[in-house]
C-alpha cells in the first residue's frame, strides 16, 4: 500500500465493481486519491482520501466535508461511468499512521452534505504537476467544481440522488439556466427533438412513473415513453458536454497551470 504523507485521514470503500481496480491504478486528481489495499489477490477494498480533509478542525467539520466531497466524487463517477458504478459508503476512518482513527468515535453527528466540500487553503496551495486532472473526466469535473458552483451543485445532486428520472430531468434545469436550449441538449444527447420531448413527457408523467415522477398530480400516460435505461446514457453525454464546455470557458487548463509545480 502506498500512503502519501499529505493525507491526514482516509476511509475504506468496497466498490464491488470489477473495473474499479483499473480505475484506481490510473486515477490522478489534486482533489481525491484512491489506492488499493495491500493484498495477494485482487483487491476488494480501496482507500479514499482527500487533501481537503486534512485541516478539518473538529469531528463535525470532518464528517460534513467528507460527505460533501464523497457526493461530488460519486456524482462525477455516475456521470462518467453511468450505471456500472455503484456508490460505496465510506467506512473505517484511518489515521496517517495506518491505524483506525478514533476521531469520529462516539460522535453522533449526522453529516451535512450541503457544506462547502473544498478547503480554501488546499485550493490555493501549489501541487505536484503529476496529479494533472485534465486527462481524466472524473478528475476534471472535480477540479472544475472548485471554481464553478453550477458544476459543484450538479455533481452533489447526482451523487446523492443517483441516476433517476428526477436527476436526469434536473440536468435540463441546469443546462437551460445556463443558456442551453432543449434543441442543444437533444443534439448533445444524440436525440431528435421529438425524442427529447418524449423523454421530458416521460420524466414528468405521474401516470407512468408514479412515485418516481418529477411531478405530482394526474395525467395521461405518455404515448411514447422513454425507459430509464434508454435515457441515462444520452443525458449523461449531454450534461458532460455541458460541463466540459464550462471548463473551457473558465480556462480550467490555465487555472491548473497556475497551481502545478514541476
Amino acid at each position: 500500500m502506498i500512503i502519501e504523507p499529505q493525507y491526514r485521514w482516509w476511509y475504506w470503500i468496497h466498490p464491488n465493481t470489477s473495473w474499479f481496480g483499473s480505475f484506481a491504478n490510473h486515477f490522478l486528481s489534486p482533489d481525491i486519491a484512491v489506492w488499493a489495499e495491500h493484498t495477494e489477490g485482487e483487491p476488494q477494498y480501496f482507500a479514499w482520501a482527500s487533501r481537503h480533509l486534512s485541516n478539518a478542525a473538529s469531528p463535525e467539520e470532518l464528517a460534513d466535508r467528507s460527505a460533501a466531497l464523497k457526493a461530488l466524487f460519486d456524482g462525477a463517477m455516475y456521470l462518467t461511468f453511468g450505471t456500472s458504478y455503484f456508490a460505496p459508503p465510506l467506512t473505517n476512518l484511518t489515521d496517517s499512521d495506518d491505524t483506525p482513527s478514533t476521531f469520529l468515535s462516539g460522535y453522533g453527528h449526522e453529516p451535512d452534505v450541503r457544506v462547502e466540500p473544498y478547503s480554501d487553503a488546499c485550493c490555493k496551495a501549489k501541487i505536484d504537476s503529476s496529479l494533472d486532472p485534465l486527462d481524466d473526466t472524473v478528475a476534471t469535473l472535480l477540479f472544475l467544481a472548485r471554481y464553478d458552483s453550477v458544476t459543484k451543485d450538479l455533481l452533489k445532486f447526482v451523487g446523492v440522488q443517483g441516476l433517476t428520472y428526477v436527476t436526469l430531468y434536473a440536468f435540463t434545469d441546469w443546462m437551460n439556466g445556463a443558456g442551453w436550449e432543449d434543441k442543444r441538449i437533444a443534439q448533445e444527447a444524440g436525440w431528435s427533438n421529438a425524442r427529447f420531448k418524449d423523454f421530458s413527457a416521460t420524466a414528468n408523467n405521474p401516470a407512468y412513473l408514479g412515485p418516481f415522477c418529477r411531478h405530482g398530480g394526474t395525467s395521461n400516460a405518455p404515448s411514447r415513453p422513454v425507459p430509464l435505461d434508454d435515457a441515462i446514457d444520452p443525458m449523461r453525454k449531454a450534461v458532460v458536454a455541458f460541463l466540459l464546455g464550462r471548463a473551457r470557458t473558465m480556462d480550467i487548463a490555465g487555472r491548473w497551470q497556475a497551481l502545478a509545480r514541476p
